[in-house]
């Protein structure tokens, strides 16, 4: 951990050191130029060094943000592209399945999106099967209990994007008010294992469901809740779990952020130093798994919140305009910073929309059973207190 007064705050900008030669003059004039032409903005990662510091298992399977320091400004943020690394540790299989970008049946509009129908208890038999051995504490029962559907969307090797959705009860439990004819509950979409190799939050994401279809700890106002439990299957699913997906992309730097084009080859190249686990693709949103959550935040689901759940900081992260939380169970507020195709970058400057970003203790072991419930709960509160009027003030 880098001390405090190293550490660079979400919105700041880097400082290019100072050159050790001197420039010629048109040198210095296109410089001049470039940089008030918008020079590169990035934050510094608090979390820098921390591969090592966890060792071989934790440089494995490390999160977000442990990438080398960056300094760059101006002129050098004009980098051309860099080449793609290879897929590491997958095979890419594409087999004849409908196309990995094609909208789910009967596509909700965008106003009002209707519930997601649930599974018949083959298909979510068939997906627990799929998902079951690669869910930490999830047990055959309780994966059953979830009732996962088929999106229609697919990943690159046609493995189903699953998702289960949970309208808001006719009449709610402990009080809360149930929703009326003519009242728009507020939307949540809680994404896990975005990163294959963090099994605990796909698993998160699953008891959370159990969670929100049971309504014993429900918030005080109407909820839809949208889950996409495992966002990368084939990252969760080939033989040793990746971070990338089945081309080798990093499907949290594949978001359209300000100046993408510009900014994430430069981030990767220079400061990940190629790192194939971080690769952001060849251009934003260039693979299905990511199009596929674009599309539910941009058009058919349009959330007021989303939630996004990863491994191993154990740290809370936020990104947007309301006041974040300061702590979810043991998890406590550590802004991250942000990241060139990120989604919590994204969903908060493209959209306008709050990013609560979980990143659990560990990717293998589960947090405990109060825990779990825990964070259920004050999320919850922070919900309650802070999104009561979001369908009021969103332009959706």
């Amino acid at each position: 951990m880098r001390p405090a007064a190293d550490r660079m705050p979400a919105g700041g900008s880097a400082v290019a050191p100072a050159m050790p030669w001197r420039w010629p003059a048109a040198l210095v004039i296109l410089a001049a130029l470039a940089l008030a032409a918008g020079g590169l903005r990035l934050a510094r990662s608090p979390h820098e060094g921390l591969d090592t510091a966890r060792g071989a298992l934790g440089a494995a399977l490390f999160a977000e943000g442990a990438d080398a320091p960056l300094r760059l400004l101006g002129p050098s943020a004009r980098l051309p592209l860099p080449e793609a690394p290879k897929p590491v540790e997958m095979v890419i299989a594409v087999p004849p399945q409908p196309s990995a970008t094609q909208a789910p049946a009967a596509a909700p509009p965008a106003t009002a999106p209707a519930a997601v129908q649930a599974a018949s208890p083959q298909a979510a038999a068939a997906a627990c099967q799929r998902l079951l051995k690669r869910l930490p504490t999830i047990s055959a029962k309780d994966c059953a209990a979830t009732h996962l559907a088929e999106s229609g969307a697919f990943s690159v090797q046609g493995t189903p994007l699953y998702w289960r959705d949970v309208p808001p009860p006719k009449a709610s439990a402990q009080g809360a008010k149930a929703a009326g004819p003519a009242e728009r509950p507020l939307r949540v979409l809680v994404v896990g294992a975005m990163h294959g190799d963090e099994l605990t939050a796909a698993a998160l994401a699953m008891r959370w469901i159990e969670l929100a279809q049971d309504g014993a700890v429900a918030s005080r106002q109407p909820v839809h809740w949208r889950f996409i439990p495992v966002l990368n299957p084939d990252g969760l699913l080939a033989r040793k779990p990746t971070r990338v997906n089945a081309r080798g992309v990093d499907l949290n730097r594949n978001f359209p952020t300000p100046n993408w084009e510009r900014d994430a080859p430069i981030y990767w190249d220079k400061r990940t130093r190629r790192d194939p686990r971080r690769w952001p693709g060849p251009t934003p949103l260039s693979e299905p798994e990511s199009r596929f959550l674009h599309t539910q935040m941009d058009t058919d689901f349009k959330p007021d919140l989303v939630v996004s759940i990863h491994a191993p900081y154990g740290v809370l992260d936020y990104d947007g305009p309301l006041p974040p939380p300061n702590r979810l169970g043991q998890l406590r507020l550590d802004q991250l910073g942000i990241f060139p195709g990120s989604l919590g970058h994204y969903g908060s400057v493209r959209q306008g929309m709050p990013v609560v970003t979980i990143e659990l203790k560990h990717e293998l072991h589960m947090p405990d059973d109060s825990q779990v419930l825990q964070m259920w709960r004050d999320l919850l509160r922070w919900m309650d207190n802070n999104l009561a009027d979001a369908p009021a003030r969103s332009a959706h």
